[in-house]
């Protein structure tokens, strides 16, 4: 065996140089003398393969062919060796692509699947194949064998199922993006093994049951960029033992719904942090610890904390003024009530500034206009005040302005708009809306080229909308509704082809549209001019409208009085409202077929006649049609069931509800309001109501409705207001009716409805509010239960034939009795109670301040005994009537107890005694009548007695006041006491004229009434009472012979 003989070192150094300048002279006299290099053949079999398994509808891999693979598209090679290094296969995104549609968009995604010879590619580093679509198949777990991979992007690509622990094999990985795939992982064990993983990102993925995330990413000692935004995670450690990322430049955890209620400090000790994302994590509080806040985080840049209410702290929010880098923020929701705008007024790199839903209580300094690189001001919704043209002038003064999104809407904002207002050129955004701002908007506005979007509903401005607007051209969004513009429209709006939407509605505008208005408006979608005076003057025969709307709000302008025939080319309508404007005119044939669906339709308060269509096209379960107040006729069709919202009142339909409420229908319908009040329908109201359980509110009042209220509305457990007043009905009233625990009102008065009172024994847990049943068959005694009705303000139950004693418990009425008090009551939506009540013979209707009236009508039966003293300390009571009756005793000195009783009629009883005097110190007493009952005594004298006539009066012993004056040994206004003598003593001389014309029979029939006053008035209330029988009698005796002619 030969020994080997070691040379000097020297030896090997000198050798080792030689090979290295000759392999670089080598390389470089090959390099000026061969063609570039090529890539390795069995790399490129390995892309074929991988073209071969992807689907490419788009020819994006078109380029892939020859052998030159290192200049195919998307495929970056070694300059030396030739081995591929990246592949880019990444597809542009819907946000920042280049395509107008989704579909356009997919037509360029790869698909299918990926090939596993890419194994091959042994120097692969880069691989990007995100926002494509793989159809949620699973990540492959070969990707795992790349060994020398750096960069790794599946972003968006549709992958779906487990990720794969191979993964982990990626020893040299620097950067992992699988954020936006529907993948899950139960464990990140496997992330552990990254050492060199620089940037994280997993957003969107299911991480819900990967409890080790937090340990895990805490040892990724080279992590800079953690991304884990809307993963499922539940656990935010407040006290870990090692926190080893303290390098992190940006943490996003937004979108997790944490835990725990606290945020740990050791979140304030990543000073390098540049960006924080915590948007919607909820959390409520903060651990400060030691680092005290965000002023221990100079380098942020970008600070995101929108919903979370622990920023409602002073403490942190004087933090802020600290971060003298910061360039973003966001505290939106975050239910700040402190002060903040003073912390951020000194930071002057600051760009962006999202304050918007919180209660923030703060003047907005002008100081803040300093700030002149803000893009972004977004101060919506809170209480701000201040005036807003000291702030905007500021900003008008920057040497070079860059805002372009300023939102105050919805604050407590005064002033005016600076009429420099145009030199804001960058403006792309402003909100105002829903302010207190004044004065007129400034013709420089109309220098604003690029603004998209422009918000000034619910302010004052006034004056004219300025001729300058049409140089708006960038305008999509223009809303001045509710403010107190007046003038015309100027012609010039007609100029803005790219505006979308156009809200005017609710000013004093005036004036003509013509087709000038809408020369170029190509692009309107929506048009809101509702509540305005504006008088619509097309061509209506040969118009063509340049736009397709989806919402036209016209009403109370002027379209008539034909109907206009322009709404026949819209066809794409979503939403039509031609209410109240001033058409009269048959409805077209078309108008019930041309459109493809509507969600809402309200052609009603015109003059519109014809028959009502059966074919419309309604949005199943969210359509409102309001076609009341026409003179539409015809049967109601059977479709219209499938809307949410019917108003067909006050037209001519006529016919049953059999094929509405009866035919072919089998499942559930979504209509809620259903009002066919004041029309010519007649039947029976058919039993089929099983299938309208979501009904709230049904009003078939004034028709000619007949037989029994039918049973299956008892199953109705949604119903809130029930209305069959004026029809035909007949039958005992349903035991259920009051057993109605969502019942608001009920009216069923003028019919012929028969039972015994006893079925008015209501629940205790009832929200019955108002109850009618005036004009019935009804008889018996009132039973003691029915002031279980706690909730009740509106109780009639006048002419009827109801008898016994008055109940003694009235004061269970918590809002008559003065307990409570009442606010309005929304039945639907905006749609209010409107109460209904009799006085002075006349019957007044009660709308927007229906929740004031309180009301007892027991009017017109036979009730007897005296009035309870419990009546009459109703404190909140405003309306009782208890006339024509059999009322007897005295009436209750008590009516000190009951200041806002503004009506009272105890008319035509046997009540006894005299006036009390407390009656005559009610001031808000504006109508009484005791009239034809035994009281005696003088009238008492108050303010409000002196409004009252003399028929308030008569049919009683009673004098002064509005009637003769008492006698001197009478003249208390205690009244007379004795009731044997004449009131007025007898006329002598109207005597021996009488006996003088006693030859002539007629003044023998006469006399007595002369001779006696007595006799007089109780002939006139025996006349009134004829009287008022009579007119009752005539007036249901009308009601029904005009039903029958119509």
């Amino acid at each position: 065996m030969k020994t080997l003989t070691l040379l000097p070192v020297s030896f090997f150094s000198s050798c080792l140089w030689f090979l290295l300048v000759s392999s670089l002279f080598n390389i470089c006299f090959c390099n000026q003398n061969s063609d570039p290099v090529q890539c390795i053949p069995t790399e490129r079999l390995a892309l074929i393969d991988l073209k071969n398994n992807l689907t490419n509808h788009a020819y994006r891999l078109s380029s892939w062919v020859g052998k030159d693979c290192c200049s195919w598209s998307g495929v970056v090679c070694d300059n030396i060796t030739g081995h591929i290094h990246e592949i880019h296969l990444r597809e542009p995104d819907i946000f920042n692509g280049p395509y107008d549609t989704f579909d356009e968009l997919m037509k360029h995604m790869l698909g299918g699947s990926i090939s596993p010879s890419v194994i091959n590619l042994l120097q692969l580093r880069h691989l990007d194949l995100s926002c494509n679509d793989f159809g949620s198949s699973s990540i492959p777990a070969f990707i795992g064998s790349f060994q020398n991979l750096i960069y790794l992007n599946l972003s968006r690509s549709k992958f779906g199922g487990e990720i794969p622990h191979q993964l982990g094999n990626l020893s040299t990985l620097h950067v992992l993006d699988l954020h936006g795939i529907d993948a899950k992982s139960k464990s990140l064990a496997w992330v552990k093994n990254l050492k060199g993983l620089q940037h994280l990102d997993m957003g969107d993925i299911n991480l819900i049951f990967a409890s080790d995330w937090f340990p895990v990413v805490s040892n990724l000692t080279s992590l800079l960029e953690l991304h884990f935004s809307d993963c499922g995670l539940y656990q935010l450690p407040s006290n870990p033992t090692t926190v080893s990322y303290t390098s992190l430049i940006v943490l996003d955890l937004s979108y997790n719904s944490f835990d725990t209620s606290m945020l740990p400090g050791w979140i304030f000790s990543l000073r390098n942090l540049s960006l924080l994302d915590l948007t919607d994590c909820r959390i409520s509080g903060a651990n400060l610890g030691t680092h005290g806040g965000f002023h221990s985080m100079p380098s942020l840049r970008t600070l995101f904390l929108a919903r979370n209410t622990f920023m409602n702290s002073s403490s942190l929010l004087s933090g802020l003024s600290k971060l003298s880098n910061l360039r973003q923020l966001d505290l939106s929701n975050c239910d700040i009530s402190s002060p903040i705008l003073g912390n951020l007024q000194n930071l002057s790199l600051i760009e962006y500034v999202v304050l918007f839903d919180n209660r923030i209580v703060e003047e907005i300094p002008k100081s803040l206009s300093n700030l002149c690189n803000i893009t972004t001001l977004y101060l919506r919704g809170n209480k701000f005040s201040g005036n807003v043209s000291k702030l905007l002038e500021g900003f008008c003064e920057c040497d070079s302005t860059k805002l372009k999104k300023l939102a105050f809407g919805g604050n407590y904002l005064i002033g005016q708009l600076p009429k420099r207002l145009g030199k804001l050129k960058n403006l792309f955004l402003i909100d105002l809306a829903y302010n207190q701002l004044t004065g007129t908007i400034p013709d420089s506005i109309g220098s604003l080229s690029l603004l998209w979007a422009l918000w000034f509903s619910n302010n004052q401005f006034s004056g004219l909308i300025p001729n300058t607007i049409g140089g708006l051209s960038s305008l999509a969004h223009l809303d001045l509704s509710y403010n107190k513009l007046n003038g015309s429209l100027p012609e010039s709006i007609g100029r803005l082809s790219n505006l979308q939407d156009l809200s005017l509605d609710n000013n004093s505008l005036i004036g003509i549209l013509t087709e000038n208005h809408f020369i170029n408006l190509t692009s309107l979608a929506l048009l809101s001019v509702g509540d305005t005076k504006l008088v619509f003057k097309l061509n209506v025969n040969n118009w063509i409208p340049p736009f397709k709307l989806h919402v036209l709000r016209a009403g109370s302008c002027s379209l008539g009085p034909q109907f206009p025939t322009w709404i026949q080319m819209q066809t794409d309508l979503q939403q039509l409202d031609v209410s109240n404007a001033n058409i009269s005119d048959t409805i077209p044939n078309w108008f019930w077929t041309i459109f493809s669906i509507l969600d809402y339709l309200n052609i009603s308060h015109n003059n519109i006649q014809g028959k009502l269509g059966d074919v419309i096209s309604f949005s199943p379960d969210v359509a409102t049609v309001d076609l009341s107040n026409n003179r539409l006729h015809g049967r109601l069709p059977g479709n219209y069931s499938t809307t949410k919202f019917l108003d067909l009142s006050n037209n001519r339909i006529s016919g049953s509800l059999e094929q509405f409420l009866c035919s072919g229908i089998q499942e559930p319908q979504p209509l809620e309001f259903l009002n066919l009040a004041n029309n010519r329908m007649s039947g029976v109201i058919s039993d089929c109501w099983k299938n309208f359980g979501r009904l709230n509110i049904l009003n078939l009042e004034k028709n000619r409705f007949s037989g029994i209220i039918p049973s299956s509305l008892g199953n109705m457990s949604y119903l809130k207001s029930l209305e069959m007043d004026e029809n035909r009905l007949y039958g005992n009233l349903p035991p259920w009716l009051l057993n109605f625990t969502s019942l608001v009102v009920i009216k069923l008065a003028e019919n012929e409805l028969t039972g015994k009172a006893s079925f008015l024994a209501g629940l205790d847990n009832t929200r019955l509010r108002v109850l009618s049943l005036r004009s019935n068959k009804l008889e018996g005694k009132i039973p003691d239960e029915i002031c279980h009705l706690r909730s009740l303000q509106i109780l009639d139950l006048a002419h009827n034939d109801l008898s016994g004693n008055l109940p003694t418990c009235f004061t269970n009425f918590s809002v008559i009795s003065g307990r409570e008090t009442s606010g309005p009551i929304y039945l639907y939506q905006a749609t209010i109670v409107t109460a209904s009540l009799v006085t002075k013979g006349s019957t007044y209707t009660y709308g927007t301040k229906h929740y004031q009236v309180t009301s007892l009508d027991l009017s017109d039966n036979k009730f007897s005994g005296s009035i309870p003293d419990e009546l009459l300390r109703l404190s909140g009571l405003r309306f009782l009537n208890l006339s024509h009756n059999n009322l007897t005793g005295r009436i209750p000195n008590l009516f000190s107890q009951n200041e806002t009783l503004e009506s009272l009629d105890l008319s035509m009883n046997h009540l006894e005694g005299n006036i009390p005097l407390s009656l005559s110190q009610l001031t808000s007493l504006n109508c009484l009548n005791v009239s034809c009952n035994n009281l005696v005594g003088g009238i008492p004298t108050g303010p409000q007695f002196q409004t009252f006539g003399e028929l308030s009066f008569i049919g009683n012993s009673l004098c002064g006041g509005p009637l003769p004056a008492c006698l001197q040994n009478n003249g208390s206004t205690e009244g007379i006491t004795d009731g044997h003598g004449e009131a007025d003593g007898i006329d002598w001389i109207l005597v021996i004229f009488t006996l003088v014309g006693l030859v002539v029979g007629f003044w023998i029939i006469l006399a007595p009434l002369f001779i006696s006053r007595r006799w007089r008035i109780a002939y006139y209330c025996f006349l009134e009472e004829i009287w008022f029988k009579l007119q009752n009698f005539i007036f249901l005796l009308f009601l029904r012979l005009t039903k029958r002619s119509t």
